[in-house]
């Protein structure tokens, strides 16, 4: 069968028009706010600054109830004024000779990222689900989003209780469908009344040869379509979205190279285009609040040069920010003062009263002479008009000893922000840590 949605230019104007018009099992446990266990002492150096990261001289683990570790943290955001991580279920499933737990698991933690409850929702999101989901906040709590195959939407409370029966943002396709385009990859960022999410779609069965179109769409948070799907790339993976103040950044691997489609706020047309990241994967972030949106990507290592995180702001008119002497992106290094590779799949990023907050962890040595291993780092970017790799930094290097300091092979760092502190979350597949975070 062939298929064909919009054709492009068409796709287009009516996405430009709507933007205008637009502006297991289950178990829970409820724990007391004390039990849990230093397990991680860390010191850290402040090289090349002018400014102040205060990191907590002790992590605690994060213990459930019974005293196993909570593990396999996929993603954590702010509720409120709590926490929810979402892990490791202990429901599993045995794929290709392997057992595979879903992230099923949502706990929520106090400021401090100390164990209030966890719910392991198992397989009951989704029936045999091992594939991710996106947390996003809700006007009454948070939603998750799949973002492997499928396009589930489901409703969460601000205390991590599901809420009604799931939806389905498209229709569900057969697995022994050949004839119906099924949804494969998907990102979403909310942003007003609903979340962007954007899509690839294939043809069951997946092969090498497999084509995946990439569609748009907003949504508000009941899965009503506040815009058609509008097709914006005809052979796109893994796709990725941003959204702040009514701009709308969204990017994704096509032939080798990364390409974006950007919305300004108030612009007629969309815009799509390549970026040069030399084939890197690229990321949208959000710069602040009034539609200002950026890009990383992670550098490639070579014999010489270890890769790094590498970032730009985008303007307008989707055109990388660089310094008035500089065209290419590849010397766009965000990271040119940490010592060593990166080794997380994805760097955090967050913003913050004006600020990029990264966090990531490097393989390299803490100080000259030093055993090469892991090494923790925060850092801190201005946001303004020149080019991100022009403004103010801020780096912190973390070293940690103790029972918690080794970090397997899937490593995670999230920053959770609140008013006055931020809790750092890191962990691996068999851990999570939990220190607190000033600045100023």
């Amino acid at each position: 069968m062939s298929f064909q949605a919009f054709p492009r230019h068409l796709a287009l104007l009516a996405l430009a028009a709507a933007l205008n018009a637009c502006g297991g099992g289950s178990s829970a446990s409820s724990v007391p706010t004390t039990g849990t266990t230093a397990a991680t002492t860390i010191t850290g150096t402040e090289p090349d600054t002018t400014g102040v990261i205060v990191i907590g001289a002790t992590a605690q683990a994060i213990k459930l109830p019974g005293g196993a570790a909570l593990a396999g943290m996929g993603d954590a955001m702010v509720v409120g004024d709590h926490i929810v991580v979402r892990s490791f279920s202990d429901s599993s499933i045995t794929v290709s000779g392997n057992k595979v737990h879903p992230r099923t698991r949502l706990s929520v933690l106090d400021q401090d990222g100390t164990l209030v409850s966890s719910t392991d929702y198992g397989f009951t999101l989704a029936a045999g689900y091992t594939g991710e989901w996106q947390m996003l906040p809700s006007p009454d709590g948070f939603v998750m989003v799949q973002s492997g195959p499928g396009a589930r939407l489901l409703h969460f409370d601000a205390q991590a209780k599901l809420v009604g029966e799931p939806l389905e943002l498209y229709p569900a396709v057969a697995a022994t469908s050949t004839t119906e385009l099924a949804a494969a990859e998907s990102s979403a960022a909310v942003d007003g009344n609903g979340f962007w999410l954007v899509t690839t779609f294939s043809l069951l069965p997946v092969t090498e040869k497999t084509q995946y179109l990439l569609k748009l769409c907003k949504f508000d948070f009941n899965g009503r379509q506040l815009t058609p799907p509008f097709q914006i790339s005809t052979s796109a993976l893994h796709p990725h979205i941003a959204a702040s103040g009514g701009a709308v950044l969204a990017a994704w691997l096509e032939g080798g190279g990364a390409m974006l489609a950007m919305w300004p706020k108030g612009l007629g047309a969309p815009i799509l285009h390549s970026l040069g990241t030399g084939g890197a994967q690229p990321y949208p972030i959000v710069l602040d609040t009034n539609g200002k949106l950026g890009m990383l990507w992670n550098g490639k290592a070579t014999l010489t040069s270890p890769g790094g995180v590498m970032g730009v702001a985008i303007d307008k008119n989707g055109v990388a920010v660089l310094p008035a002497d500089r065209t290419d992106l590849t010397k766009e290094t965000l990271s040119g003062h940490w010592p060593g590779t990166g080794r997380m799949a994805e760097v955090d990023a967050r913003v913050y009263k004006g600020s990029l907050l990264l966090a990531d962890v490097a393989v390299g040595a803490y100080a000259p002479g030093d055993p090469v291993g892991d090494v923790m780092v925060l850092a801190d970017y201005g946001v303004g008009t020149a080019a991100l790799s022009s403004q103010k930094e801020l780096i912190f290097r973390i070293k940690m000893t103790g029972t918690g300091s080794v970090l397997g092979s899937y490593p995670v760092m999230r920053q959770m922000l609140f008013a006055d502190h931020a809790t750092l979350l890191f962990g691996d597949e068999n851990h999570l840590e939990a220190v607190r975070v000033t600045r100023n």
